[in-house]
């Protein structure tokens, strides 16, 4: 059968017919073939209606080889016809010669137009992408006081674009990558070549070309392929929205992942503290970016630790409380029909059922839905003795403090982890909290990033900026990140 080739062939009728073949044409009406007369030989041109510019494929494509006398390109050989084409009349800037049909069908597939003519078993894939797209906006889950307030989109060239136009370097390099079985998603890896290492970039590769999935067509989905530790409740890449911060991955020698259709970048390799920090740090001074940092670490903490705390004191640990507040304690708590346990686990579900709710409401709606839903079920659970004031003050205190963790990935993990901190504190008291978090950290510690260990440059040492916790005065930040290529203790280590 014509549909199982592989490579093009001299015959312009049979490729054609393999192409409406596997693309169901005439059938499927978004199939546009367009033969023609290109001087002294026959031609055809392959699109997706609505993926493609149209004024840009008639003035620089169909309209110059149509125009050609009968008599030119009599003379070229009938193997170099696609290319006399690309010469004498075609004046597209991008283009790639090509004979695999697979990857000529996902090309038209992604908005390229491929050109094709008699006697030649060579198509000329022409990059006249122009579906509609949207525009640069700002950043929503990144927002930032100062700096830039560009988003990145769903279109990968303009993301790239985005992050070229900030690092104008020569040796920043593009390659495109398809991940995905059935269904290909075109993924870009941009490195800096000299400072990326060349083994980290082929691993990501290898495993982008090596997805057995059927598809993969978001960042979340293709972050999933490059992770080594699927089970883990801590994020192994960094996600952003922001070119200037991806920019600032590049230059410290990671790769950057692009996926067509959606408007996020991976940085990988990277650590945890990547996850927290934020381009405000930069942006201002550093005591400011300093102290914001600590601000930050201590809602981290109280996040994760503060619910369990609270009830492994009041059901194992009472002489940590003044006899007054321990007083005060058990007298609020003593109207509350439910077991403590059961009442701050609901309280914090209840918690994290308004933060999601609002996330997701319409509009304006969902800050309005937010503190309204707040302030109603807390002073009605209250009044009602359902739960005890303190308890309501402890979970508000845990709740805000999730909401300083920049990252939202992260912030999911942490909820998780605090659930069976808070479980852990209500059955061993502090003793079972300390264990399982000495077992969390443990596990972080085991845990790696492409291959780079996700709590360098901390434990193992390795050498790096100061700019972890404490982010010291430019003048100090002069070297690579440790995974850069010029650095080899990573390995030695």
């Amino acid at each position: 059968m014509c549909d199982d080739a592989i490579t093009l062939c001299p015959l312009l009728r049979r490729n054609l017919e393999i192409f409406k073949a596997r693309l169901g044409a005439p059938a499927n009406a978004d199939v546009i073939v367009r033969r023609f007369r290109s001087g002294a030989f026959e031609s055809a041109l392959l699109a997706i209606d609505g993926m493609t510019d149209a004024k840009e494929v008639d003035e620089n494509i169909l309209k110059p080889c149509m125009e050609l006398a009968e008599t030119e390109g009599e003379h070229v050989p009938p193997s170099e016809r696609v290319g006399f084409l690309m010469e004498h009349a075609v004046s597209i800037l991008p283009m790639k010669m090509k004979e695999n049909i697979d990857e000529l069908i996902a090309d038209a597939l992604s908005g390229q137009c491929v050109l094709l003519s008699e006697g030649c078993a060579v198509a000329c894939v022409m990059d006249t992408r122009g579906f509609e797209k949207r525009t640069i906006g700002r950043p929503e889950a990144e927002k930032v006081v100062l700096g830039p307030h560009e988003s990145f989109t769903e279109s990968i060239r303009t993301n790239i674009t985005l992050l070229r136009r900030i690092v104008q370097r020569e040796e920043l390099v593009t390659e495109f990558v398809s991940a995905g079985g059935k269904m290909k998603t075109r993924c870009a890896l941009l490195y800096l070549r000299g400072t990326a290492d060349e083994e980290m970039i082929a691993r990501i590769r290898e495993r982008l070309l090596g997805c057995s999935y059927d598809f993969a067509l978001t960042t979340g989905e293709v972050e999933q392929l490059v992770e080594e530790h699927p089970l883990s409740l801590i994020p192994q890449c960094v996600r952003t929205e922001r070119p200037d911060r991806a920019a600032s991955f590049l230059a410290e020698g990671q790769v950057v992942v692009l996926t067509d259709g959606s408007p996020a970048a991976l940085g990988a390799p990277s650590t945890v503290f990547h996850q927290l920090h934020t381009p405000d740090d930069s942006s201002m001074r550093w005591q400011y970016g300093t102290f914001l940092r600590l601000v930050r670490l201590i809602g981290v903490l109280l996040h994760l630790f503060l619910p369990g705390a609270y009830l492994a004191i009041l059901r194992f640990h009472q002489e940590l409380l003044s006899p007054m507040l321990l007083t005060s304690v058990y007298e609020t708590s003593s109207r509350v029909p439910t077991p403590v346990y059961l009442e701050a686990l609901l309280m914090t579900l209840a918690f994290d059922l308004i933060s999601e709710a609002s996330l997701r409401a319409p509009g304006e709606m969902g800050n309005a839905l937010g503190i309204v839903s707040g302030l109603i079920l807390g002073q009605s659970a209250v009044s009602a003795d359902i739960v005890s004031p303190l308890l309501l003050i402890v979970v508000a205190a845990s709740g805000l403090g999730g909401f300083c963790v920049p990252d939202y990935g992260l912030s999911v993990g942490l909820k998780l982890i605090q659930l069976v901190l808070l479980t852990a504190g209500a059955v061993g008291g502090l003793y079972l909290m300390a264990l399982i978090a000495l077992c969390l950290l443990c596990a972080l510690c085991a845990m790696r990033s492409v291959g780079s260990p996700l709590t360098a440059p901390l434990t193992p040492r390795r050498p790096g900026n100061p700019d972890i916790l404490l982010r010291l005065p430019l003048r100090f930040q002069k070297a690579r990140a440790f995974f850069a290529k010029h650095q080899e203790t990573d390995r030695r280590g």
